[in-house]
């Protein structure tokens, strides 16, 4: 449900209006995609009078519906939604054609695909934090073989993981990827990774670095408690070429976990200024800087990185009406916003593709699709004479059965840009 990579160039939204007798007139594949409605014929029916009336957007054979009502990632439960539904809000993806995927790669310029996640430690998963939450789903080896099913899935060159207290093997990261790690102090579980597929990436003349933010306190007049600088927070930087570059271009990525508690603002500033200060002088100028930063949009660690470095974030658009992280029980009424980001350096990349993140209504419209579906199932009564679902309350936790996490991956597509040998940069 979460893992459907796409430009948002390539999706489009339709209504439809159902009336008494009227027909959609698509016959659809349920099993195509991951969760998706595979449009295979367009015949007399409301899309067709749709296809009339907007000839700009019209729906095609190929299209693949993957969203109804705001209910995302189950076929089964879309169809039910186009069954029972008078007013139809439809997404549908279109895959590039071949003659815009020769076009869109007439460049010849290398890309990367890259992961970012948290996928929670095991110490953080207790009914305590998530008291919604079926005991079955904390149990790490299900969630670990969860991870590894979706890492497997999403297949990117270059996954930077947080909260990891696994064996690489466990997620499936050891046959195709190698990989550097920062190990959080004083014996806490958990650790930040990167991985890259070495069969694609190499590591760099500049290596790899552990940044430990204890080692790294702020001058005493910035911070008159300077004990609230000890979180056991850390980053991960490293250098990665392309190894059938024949320019060498390399990469500079670096991922963090900056602390959690919420009075701490300027704890974390600290720490992405400090990161910054190593990330921009260790390498290259293409800099792909991503993890739980633990921030809100327009936050001022949020308006460091976009103000202050000159980075873009690749959800930037979409980061006020997104959320990345969810617990139903975080506080009065819950948590639920972007605080996960993916940043690069524009002048180096362009975006071109990346994961679709849900909304807060969406989210909660998917859950109370699916317990209504799970109701149904349970009982005689048709759907259509129930009550519809309810999609009042808090935003639902995103740990479930279905997924490993209270975070979601983020994941984008990047084309190196700018193909010199010896890159003169800059950072203005």
């Amino acid at each position: 449900v979460f893992l459907q990579l796409a430009s948002d160039m390539d999706t489009y939204t339709i209504v439809l209006q159902k009336k008494r007798g009227a027909r959609l007139g698509i016959e659809v594949d349920t099993a195509h995609g991951l969760g998706g409605l595979l449009v295979h014929t367009v015949k007399d029916g409301l899309v067709e009078a749709w296809n009339k009336s907007n000839p700009d957007m019209q729906v095609r054979v190929g299209d693949q519906i993957i969203e109804v009502n705001g209910v995302v990632g189950d076929a089964d439960a879309l169809v039910a939604q186009c069954k029972v539904a008078n007013r139809l809000q439809m997404r549908l993806l279109r895959e590039p054609t071949e003659a815009q995927c020769s076009s869109s790669g007439s460049s010849g310029l290398p890309s990367v695909q890259v992961v970012c996640w948290n996928i929670l430690a095991g110490a953080y998963a207790s009914l305590k934090t998530y008291p919604d939450v079926e005991p079955s789903v904390l149990h790490s080896s299900r969630r670990r073989a969860q991870v590894a099913a979706a890492l497997a899935y999403l297949s990117a060159d270059v996954i930077c993981l947080q909260e990891v207290d696994c064996s690489l093997d466990e997620l499936g990261l050891i046959s195709e990827y190698d990989s550097c790690e920062a190990q959080r102090p004083e014996g806490r579980c958990d650790r930040c990774v990167i991985a890259w597929k070495r069969a694609r990436l190499e590591l760099g003349p500049a290596g790899h670095r552990m940044v430990s933010f204890d080692e790294h306190l702020p001058p005493r007049p910035l911070g008159a408690d300077i004990a609230q600088y000890y979180t056991g927070s850390v980053g991960l930087v490293a250098e990665l070429r392309v190894r059938s570059d024949p320019c060498k271009r390399c990469i500079t990525v670096a991922t963090t976990h900056l602390c959690w508690e919420p009075h701490k603002t300027e704890v974390r500033s600290w720490q992405l200024h400090t990161l910054w200060g190593i990330v921009s002088t260790f390498a290259g100028p293409r800099i792909l800087l991503c993890g739980d930063l633990n921030s809100l949009p327009g936050s001022q660690p949020h308006r460091f990185l976009s103000d202050g470095c000159g980075l873009l974030s690749a959800y930037r658009d979409l980061e006020s009406s997104v959320l990345t992280n969810s617990n139903a029980h975080a506080g009065p009424g819950g948590f639920a916003a972007m605080i996960d980001y993916v940043w690069y350096s524009a002048k180096w990349f362009a975006l071109k593709q990346r994961l679709r993140l849900p909304t807060a209504d969406e989210l909660k419209a998917s859950a109370a699709a699916a317990a209504h579906a799970e109701a149904e199932s349970a009982a005689a009564q048709p759907l259509q004479q129930r009550p519809a679902p309810c999609v009042l309350g808090p935003v639902p936790t995103l740990l479930s059965a279905s997924w490993p996490s209270d975070h979601l991956a983020l994941s984008a597509v990047f084309e190196l840009t700018n193909p010199v040998v010896n890159d003169v940069w800059d950072f203005e």
